[in-house]
């Protein structure tokens, strides 16, 4: 063991946010744990023992595997095992080979010679690097085993957490553990645990990646354009979900625009029956707003309220989607002036349009009359679904809820 590893040595000159620093706290609660040590060795090797190891010896920032060992009988080796730990630690998919690189391990734990687990410590999310595949043994006797592990750090935080919240730990043990948790949640927020929606505590970045990960549960699919986002394809009428954290709100909020583009927007106001459906959703909890905005090519430009109640203003787009196209530049001014006049849209449409698209190169435009729907949650109602094991089923039923207004198949029969 090295003395950094000695709980009252400072650890170089690192800074407390430093990787380092985390991996040697890391290494802390594992020598002073025996039950946080028998835990992690589950991520590393689910067959391996700490009762049936020998007694292990810790080391960070180190080039060398292996320093000092017994002598081995000829033909042996001490078998190895590389561990890549990061946030959403990805798997490696390279084969370990021996290489002659100039290295410094973050993390070393050796087990007489029945056992070396050598750590590659990342705290971004990262794709894994060479690092954990390609060591220099310097000419020592250890065979790693041809796929490096991968664990998560999120996976290791939660079961740290529960050995704590469990119980399972007392004394200077759970002090200990308590601290490291402490260090982590101040130092390195991000990597810290989001298997729940309590979990995440106040943390927003944590707390978005759950909401996803939820997301991605209650929609079946990993498809969309970002964190929240998911991606439909049973019906022409809408194309996309997002569930997520509002800024300044204490609430979940689930959002489903339909009619976002002009072919959804010419399915749903041709469908009179599905519109007056989803009208309907205020009484079940939705809030139905008006969406309008203008698309050119793919993207979409220059949204504006409406001064209308949203009955009437669904109700001119049915009588209107038909004729609804795309514009060239000298039918923007008169299609606007419609507008207006018919009440569908205020006098900051107008000033949005023309930033958007007057005082631009573009020649054509198409009119979007998308709709905004939207269900939340109080996020201490949804931390509570989601801690029995609710929530996911909660947002399907939502989700449901509208393609069953739309007419399109339920995310449990698509």
């Amino acid at each position: 063991m090295t003395s950094h590893l000695n709980f009252f040595v400072p650890f170089q000159s690192a800074a407390a946010w430093h990787e380092n620093q985390l991996t040697r706290a890391l290494l802390v609660v594992l020598r002073y744990s025996p039950m946080a040590h028998q835990a992690w060795l589950h991520f590393v090797s689910a067959g391996c023992s700490l009762q049936s190891l020998p007694p292990a010896e810790f080391a960070t920032q180190r080039q060398r595997v292996v320093t000092e060992q017994e002598p081995l009988p000829d033909g042996d080796a001490i078998p190895g095992i590389s561990v890549w730990l990061a946030p959403d630690a990805k798997q490696v998919n390279a084969t370990f080979e021996v290489s002659d690189r100039q290295q410094v391990l973050d993390a070393i734990i050796t087990y007489g010679s029945e056992l070396v687990v050598v750590v590659e410590n990342k705290i971004n999310w990262c794709e894994p690097t060479e690092q954990p595949h390609r060591i220099n043994l310097h000419g020592a006797p250890v065979k790693f085993e041809d796929q490096p592990r991968s664990v998560r750090w999120q996976d290791v935080l939660a079961m740290l957490s529960d050995l704590v919240d469990r119980n399972l730990v007392h004394g200077a043990e759970r002090l200990v553990i308590g601290d490291f948790l402490d260090f982590v949640e101040e130092h390195f927020p991000n990597i810290g645990p989001y298997s729940t929606i309590s979990r995440c505590g106040n943390n927003r970045f944590r707390l978005e990646r759950r909401l996803d990960a939820i997301q991605g549960l209650a929609v079946g699919g990993e498809e969309g354009k970002g964190l929240g986002w998911r991606d439909f394809n049973c019906t022409p009428k809408i194309f996309m979900a997002w569930l997520g954290y509002p800024s300044d709100t204490a609430v979940v909020s689930l959002r489903m625009y339909p009619a976002d583009t002009l072919g959804q927007a010419r399915a749903l106001f041709s469908d009179p029956a599905s519109v007056r459906d989803l009208i309907a959703l205020r009484s079940q909890g939705w809030r139905v707003e008006s969406n309008f905005h203008w698309g050119f090519m793919a993207g979409g430009y220059a949204w504006a309220s409406s001064p209308c109640s949203i009955e009437k203003y669904c109700a001119y787009w049915v009588e209107n989607i038909r004729q609804s196209r795309e514009l060239t530049r000298s039918e923007w001014e008169g299609y606007l002036a419609t507008l207006q006049d018919d009440r569908i849209l205020d006098a900051s449409g107008k000033e949005a349009f023309d930033r958007e698209f007057t005082a631009s190169q573009r020649q054509k435009a198409h009119p979007r009359p998308g709709l905004f729907c939207e269900y939340t949650w109080p996020l201490l109602e949804a931390a509570g679904l989601d801690a029995r094991g609710l929530f996911v089923n909660a947002v399907r039923s939502r989700i449901d809820q509208m393609l069953i207004a739309l007419r399109a198949p339920t995310l449990g029969t698509g």
